[in-house]
């Protein structure tokens, strides 16, 4: 597991170099600077990779760097023009916070890897032949736009866009340290759950609950006990670019509490270094995943609404509240127009509700989303939260109520609703998928399960027996203190339905005899391909049985590099009739045509249990027409010789 430790650093190190000048050029110091640099970073790595391909400029590290150094020179001009000043450093409590962030990092990296198992293990999932084989598609046209990457199975067109940032950060891990695609992938995914997540959420509820050491300790062990979020998204799908997009979704709340007025302190930089902050988040959260890009709209109308609701009452001039009103309106119709526009397919959103009403608000209120196993503690500390929250009533206090509402109400709608226009409505960005509303769900009831037990922790430290132990005892109340946080932090990280989430997950990347992608013969037939297929040949096969992974792994290219495509004419007459191809025949044309030489033969066991025939690979073992070259146990490379 070094291997892949040193690996994520790389990845960490991409975002560093490119988004730690812009957050200082935006004027951030300390927390917000590390917590902000790698949406910023992502944001230049999803623009340039859009620049560069307009432009024709072959993909790497260096029109990053070049857009970024552009990017924060006006960032640089605009902020003396205007003489914003910067924010503090790491405020009160600085080596608490860097405590807090290096124990949750130790905390997620360990899980990670167990559920990994090897450093280059790979999903065993449906999605994960796209995001694979959407890599080596990157490395091998120079191109990782969002506008281009749809090309890889779409070669009608009717794949316009697909987000990028995600593989595209994987691209250039791979470039810049030669490793293999698999391994990268889970270098993104550790610095993913064990850096950038953890950040954002200390970030997030520092801005709304102060700067308290205890703050950033509770906010960091409960960024690791909510299963449903990131674990999830590593064992389901596999969704990687859209687990990228909600770990930085917290910082763009962040930026929109600060410009709401809705924090605890209000002494955090001026509006022009919030709105820089925003704006760099934005087109990276939308570019990783569209769905984290509404998830951020959805979960920040409660601070909206209490800032129009502050406004109102505080501007009572008919030019004020014209202006307001307009505003209002402006940013609804933004909304509606994100849902409609951000909204997948029909075909893509048919997923029906799994729960009864009863479940779906029990799973909320014992934070047991997607497992069905309590988690006790958490529970608890949520119930404190809105308990407290309905006790103090102000902004901080009904904004992060009201963040959780949103979440639980899309999260019972998707679980609970028939199915239907007004459940479409609401969960339809998200595919009307159960387990990407639980992740949103988890982001959405953190704040406020720290807010719980940082609000009891104050309650208990104004008791009389406690104010006479720290009169009479200061230092020993410090040192119990820490105890009890430390305490909090390793019983939070634990527990039956963590244990439960991190088995589950590892089955998903278990490399076996039946394992549902590709087995290890499979996997070792493919270690090898590049002895017998030369590079540039065409490698047929059937894509539902993990075949066409032949690209990712053995960078070969594949006939069919993703299960989900458009097939032309010459693809399916392969598919239908290679085990019979005869010179001069309709077959061999389309042979030549595409380039292909050898075929892939694993068998009948497809990724999702299901069976899609291809003819053409039926009877390859008694066929004429190929040759076998390679086999481990039941996988075969065969070679075209039916067309010469």
């Amino acid at each position: 597991m070094l291997e892949l430790v040193l690996c994520s650093f790389a990845a960490v190190a991409v975002l560093a170099v490119v988004g730690i000048p812009l957050g200082l050029a935006m004027g951030l110091r300390g927390l917000r600077l590390w917590a902000a640099s790698a949406p910023f970073a992502l944001t230049i790595v999803g623009v340039s990779a859009v620049l560069a391909s307009w432009l024709t400029v072959t993909w790497s590290i260096l029109p990053v760097l070049a857009v970024a150094a552009l990017v924060g020179l006006a960032i640089l001009l605009l902020r003396r023009r205007l003489l914003a000043p910067a924010t503090r450093s790491w405020g009160r409590g600085g080596w608490w916070v860097v405590g807090a962030l290096t124990a949750a990092a130790i905390v997620m990296a360990v899980r990670v890897m167990t559920v990994l198992g090897a450093a280059d293990a790979l999903s065993q999932t449906f999605d994960n032949i796209f995001h694979l084989n959407g890599i080596r598609y990157i490395l091998t046209t120079g191109s990782a736009s969002s506008l281009t990457l749809g090309g890889m199975t779409s070669g009608d067109g009717s794949l316009p866009f697909y987000p990028a940032v995600w593989h595209a950060w994987v691209s250039l891990v791979v470039q810049l340290t030669g490793t293999s695609i698999p391994l990268a992938v889970n270098a993104v995914v550790l610095a993913t759950c064990a850096i950038i997540w953890p950040a954002g959420l200390v970030l997030l509820v520092r801005t709304l609950l102060g700067s308290s050491p205890v703050v950033a300790a509770v906010g960091a062990a409960i960024s690791t006990a909510v299963p449903a979020f990131p674990l999830l998204l590593m064992q389901y799908g596999v969704l990687y670019p859209y687990q990228l997009g909600l770990a930085l979704v917290p910082v763009g709340i962040t930026a929109v509490a600060r410009l709401c007025g809705i924090t605890a302190d209000r002494d955090e930089g001026d509006a022009l270094t919030w709105v820089l902050v925003l704006v760099g988040v934005i087109p990276g959260v939308s570019l990783a995943h569209p769905g984290a890009f509404v998830a951020l709209l959805a979960l920040t109308t409660p601070f909206v609404a209490l800032f129009v609701i502050r406004m109102w009452r505080t501007k009572t001039g008919l030019r004020a509240r014209t202006a307001l009103v307009a505003g209002c309106v402006g940013y609804l119709v933004a909304g509606v127009l994100a849902l409609k526009i951000l909204r997948p397919p029909l075909e893509a959103r048919l997923w029906p509700p799994q729960l009864g009403f009863r479940e779906a608000l029990t799973q909320v209120m014992t934070v047991s989303m997607w497992y069905g196993v309590p988690a006790v503690l958490l529970a608890v500390a949520l119930a404190a939260g809105i308990v407290w929250a309905l006790v103090d009533r102000d902004s901080v206090s009904w904004a992060l109520l009201g963040m959780f509402a949103v979440g639980a109400v899309l999260f019972v709608a998707v679980a609970a609703l028939p199915v239907g226009d007004l459940r479409d409505a609401l969960t339809g960005s998200w595919y009307n998928n159960f387990p990407r509303l639980a992740a949103i769900l988890a982001i959405a009831m953190m704040p406020l399960a720290v807010y719980g037990v940082w609000r009891t922790l104050l309650a208990v430290g104004r008791l009389p027996m406690s104010r006479r132990v720290v009169a009479r005892a200061p230092r020993m109340a410090g040192a119990l203190a820490i105890v009890a946080v430390v305490g909090l932090f390793g019983v939070l990280v634990a527990g039956p339905q963590m244990d439960q989430a991190v088995s589950s997950a590892a089955g998903t990347y278990a490399l076996t005899e039946r394992s549902r992608l590709l087995s290890t013969d499979e996997a070792r037939l493919l270690s090898r391909l590049d002895e017998h297929v030369p590079a540039g040949v065409t490698v047929a096969g059937s894509a539902w049985t993990g075949a066409s992974l032949a690209s990712a792994i053995a960078d070969r290219p594949v006939l069919q590099p993703h299960t989900l495509m458009h097939i032309d004419e010459d693809t399916a007459l392969v598919d239908d009739s290679l085990d019979e191809a005869v010179p001069g025949s309709p077959v061999c044309a389309a042979v030549h045509r595409l380039g292909v030489g050898y075929v892939l033969d694993f068998g009948d066991r497809e990724v999702h249990g299901e069976h899609h025939p291809m003819p053409g690979f039926d009877h390859l073992a008694e066929s004429d027409s190929v040759r076998l070259v390679d086999q481990e146990g039941a996988a075969r490379l065969y070679e075209v010789i039916g067309c010469r």
